[in-house]
């Protein structure tokens, strides 16, 4: 419609200079309404896109916790905070449906007055000889369609901003950095022996105050099992994600068998790791499926032998269905200990050089931990081990122990001289 608005407005003027006052003024103000209405609107449009993530993430919560909810009666706490954000969102909601048709109606109402501006400057122009009255209808008709794109151009505005919204979320998204940067060319190696190195390596999560990590160097032969031990938030668990590679140091390298970990390729380095971590994840679907989850076309004597290493033979055994059991939405049939002995399971069929373990045995009985340890004693032989432990019990399967507190190594050695050490009180800082 622009080309003939332009066209309207030439006409027009040619019929009558002042005949086209009205138009531009209206036009102008149309706009400048727009302009104001759609800062007010992205502010809103911001706030509810923000308020229907926090809605979403309160019922993935509210679902995921449901037992916890109700052991805890906080079913009126969750459904006072549903309602609460709900209602938040249905404002905005409303606010800017309000704020779209205010403009929309406005945009109509300003149209009409052209018109009527258009009549009376046309009356007085006839009065005055200057005007015959078929310019005069030819104008009034042509004042209308000419303002036709400026109540458009409001809607598009309005849509606009929804646009923006999202877009700019998506941005945030897409400007996350990528393990495989354009153009970046990684060491291709496929086997590890299995040494690990930290130099002067600092670490701070996103967004965090401070360093979880600060200036850590040790150095782990192939083959060497080593525990890390220290208080809770020491850091343990940070030095096992940054070897995985999930993390990259904020100064300082981490390197595998001397290549620093940025130079390979994170397929690679993963292949190379088996990693059991506190909280295991399973999927829908049966047990076998978790087991292999990663290798799907692992053999059957493969899969009962990773079984049996991971303390599971016997209840596999047990239930009618065996490996092919449900273990239900995120392994919910399955009790702590037993999601704990899937997560192994994967690991020993992974057989990888490195095996990185946290916390593997903390919720399964003595009696299975201490199974479980002497089979994996023997399946770890030649393998380097990295343990995350509070339990003094799974001291005995490693050789070295490293002392974390907050973010630094305060001892490092063979395990006996670091145990005595800590019963002697001389490693006071440890835990």
């Amino acid at each position: 419609d622009l080309p003939f608005a332009l066209l309207f407005v030439a006409v027009i003027t040619w019929i009558s200079p002042w005949l086209i006052l009205p138009v531009i003024g209206v036009f102008g103000v149309v706009m400048v309404s727009g302009y104001v209405f759609q800062h007010r609107l992205h502010e809103l449009s911001q706030s509810s896109y923000q308020a229907a993530a926090q809605r979403n993430a309160t019922l993935i919560e509210s679902l995921t916790g449901i037992e916890t909810i109700k052991t805890q009666g906080a079913e009126n706490l969750i459904q006072s905070r549903w309602e609460r954000v709900n209602q938040y969102l249905s404002t905005l909601n409303v606010k800017m449906r309000s704020m779209s048709a205010t403009a929309m109606y406005a945009t109509a109402t300003l149209q009409q007055l052209v018109s009527v501006c258009v009549i009376l400057i046309g009356v007085y122009l006839i009065s005055e000889r200057q005007l015959t009255m078929g310019g005069m209808i030819a104008a009034t008709m042509l004042a209308g369609r000419a303002l036709a794109p400026a109540g458009q151009i409001v809607g598009l505005l309005m849509q606009y901003q929804g646009a923006r919204t999202a877009m700019t979320s998506l941005e945030q998204i897409m400007a996350q950095p990528v393990e495989r940067p354009e153009g970046h060319h990684f060491i291709q190696r496929p086997e590890f022996k299995g040494e690990i190195e930290f130099r002067h390596v600092s670490f701070a999560y996103p967004g965090q105050q401070g360093n979880s990590l600060d200036d850590v160097s040790f150095k782990i032969n192939p083959g060497e099992r080593v525990a890390l031990i220290g208080k809770v938030g020491s850091g343990k668990t940070t030095l096992q994600k940054l070897i995985m590679g999930l993390y990259q140091p904020v100064s300082g390298a981490i390197l595998l068998d001397g290549i620093d970990m940025r130079q390979l390729d994170p397929a690679d380095v993963r292949r190379n790791l088996g990693c059991v971590s506190q909280d295991i994840t399973l999927f829908y679907g049966s047990l076998r499926e978790n087991i292999t989850f990663g290798m799907p076309h692992a053999r059957d004597d493969a899969i009962v032998s990773a079984a049996e290493t991971a303390g599971l033979n016997e209840f596999v055994q047990r239930h009618a269905q065996g490996f092919d059991m449900p273990v239900g939405e995120r392994g919910e049939l399955l009790s702590g200990g037993q999601r704990q002995g899937v997560g192994i399971a994967r690991a020993v069929l992974h057989n990888a050089p490195i095996l990185l373990l946290d916390e593997p045995t903390s919720a399964m009985d003595f009696s299975t931990e201490a199974v479980v340890t002497q089979r994996m004693q023997a399946f770890t032989e030649g393998k380097t081990v990295v343990l995350v432990t509070h339990r003094t019990s799974m001291l005995a399967f490693v050789d070295r122990v490293i002392v974390v507190d907050q973010g630094k190594i305060v001892a490092d050695g063979p395990r006996e001289r670091i145990m005595q050490a800590l019963a002697a009180g001389r490693i006071s800082r440890a835990a």
